[in-house]
Parts: C-alpha cells; structure tokens; sequence
C-alpha cells in the first residue's frame, strides 16, 4: 500500500485532525486501472458534493490540484487493479464540535490492492437482513461521510455464510446494504430503493439510473415483502460492479438475464 498525506508520501496524520476526533469529513473509493480510473467524474463529484454540504468546500485551485495529482502522480504508480481511497477531512482546528471558520483541509490519498469479485459476479452472493438499523438524516443522505458506526456494526453481524445484509430504516423501509446498493427486477422493470434520507448514492447506483435505454427505473419507499417478490436480485458498488443475488434470509432467487446484460455495461471508463 502506499499513502499519500497532502500530496506528500506519508503515513500518519495528526492525532488532532477532526477526521480522527469528529468523523468529519469524506471519502471515496475508486476502481483504478494502469490507464484510468472507473467513473472518477462521478467519485469526484461526490465527493466534492460532500465536501460542500458538510460546509467546507474546495475551491475551484483546490480541485485542480487534485485532480492533476490523481493524473499525473497516482496514475502512474497503478501496474494492476487498484483501488485508489481519497479522504478529506476538516483538518485541525475548532474548539470541540465547533468547526473553525476556515479550515486547512488534510487530504489522504492511498493505492491499495484490488478486492477480488470474480467469483461473486459469476455465482452470486447470499444476503441476510441485518439486525442494525441505518438512521435517517437528511443533511448527511447520499454522501460518503466518514461517519460509518452503523455499517461497522452490521458487519459485526453479519455471518460468515453471508455475503452482504440488507439495512432497513427504522420504518422497516429498504435502504442499501452494508457496502453495497440493492436492485430488484420485476418483470423487467428495475426497482432500487429511494436514498433522500439515508444511504450512499453509489457511483454505480448512479451510472445504472442514468444510462438506461432499455429499462425503466423506479426509486422509491420500498419494505422487505417488495423485494422478496423479484424474479432477480443484485447489488453493487463501484469495486464490484454487478454481483446477483441468489439467496435472501433463505429465499433463493435465479441469476437473471437483465442482471447478466447489465453486468457487460460499461460506465463511464475515463
């Protein structure tokens, strides 16, 4: 693994910075190839998006820089698969929860080794139903917080014949899973939970909404029953990219020809 702490090789940050103490700041995590990086637009924007509603915005230099880093000196440390994590925090400063009015951002960048998903996209994976709920909160909905206690928790639970668990609302409303969104189809017609007060709004979550000539998308308030009903199910991220889902909480379901079609897209490969 190699770290990079401001654009400098390093490994540690201070014991002070707000992203340590708070949790306050963002990340994301990005699917790299030695000739680019998988949909880093859209990470981009989300994690610029963040950065925004958390109140401490890069300005339009700041972008760049990075940007030109991410070009110029990660791009050509990458000789397989990678992932490539980006965190921002608030840095040091404020007294207690109090932020200071203008922050000097710490900003992490590190190259790590490619998960391996082969198996999961050919065979499928098995989901549980956790036993965490995921809390609704309009302010920090859609973004890749660093705050992530529920996730860490329901991976705790989560047993070893399982590989992801479906988080519900304290509504007992569908949400996502652990690291992953969540798709259902039926009848041909996609189906993904609604993320206006929780959830992470996946890269790939994005590109499967956006770049459907063939299908019809709905989000909306959906509860477990709806989703045990799907001819198919799949999850996704932007590190596994499609993975179907053939057994649910003891229910199986069958690998689907519009999962298998949508595995072979390509989103935004720049």
């Amino acid at each position: 693994m190699t770290w990079f702490v401001n654009y400098r090789l390093e490994e540690s940050v201070s014991v002070a910075d707000r992203g340590l103490a708070y949790g306050d700041g963002v990340f994301e995590t990005i699917r790299a190839f030695p000739q680019y990086f998988l949909q880093i637009d859209d990470h981009l924007s989300r994690l610029y998006r963040g950065l925004y509603k958390l109140g401490m915005p890069f300005s339009s230099d700041q972008k760049k820089v990075l940007s030109d880093f991410l070009d110029k000196n990660v791009q050509s440390l990458i000789r397989n698969e990678s992932v490539v994590k980006i965190i921002v925090t608030r840095g040091v400063g404020g007294r207690g929860y109090l932020a200071p009015e203008h922050c000097i951002h710490s900003i992490i960048i590190g190259i790590l080794p490619a998960p391996a998903y082969q198996d999961h996209r050919t065979k499928g994976v098995s989901l549980s139903i956790s036993p965490v709920p995921i809390s609704s909160n309009r302010f920090l909905s859609g973004i890749k917080h660093l705050n992530r206690l529920e996730n860490v928790m329901a991976k705790q639970f989560l047993k070893a014949a399982d590989f992801e668990a479906i988080m519900l609302n304290d509504r007992q409303e569908l949400v996502e899973c652990i690291q992953s969104n969540l798709f259902w189809v039926v009848k041909g017609i996609f189906y993904t939970p609604s993320l206006q007060l929780s959830g992470v709004q996946g890269t790939y979550r994005k590109g499967i909404i956006e770049n459907q000539e063939s299908y019809t998308v709905q989000i909306g308030h959906y509860s477990l029953p709806d989703l045990m009903a799907a001819d198919e199910v799949f999850i996704t991220n932007s590190l596994m990219g499609v993975v179907p889902v053939i057994h649910i909480a003891g229910t199986s379901f069958p690998i689907g020809i519009h999962t298998r079609k949508l595995q072979i897209t390509n989103f935004n490969a720049s």
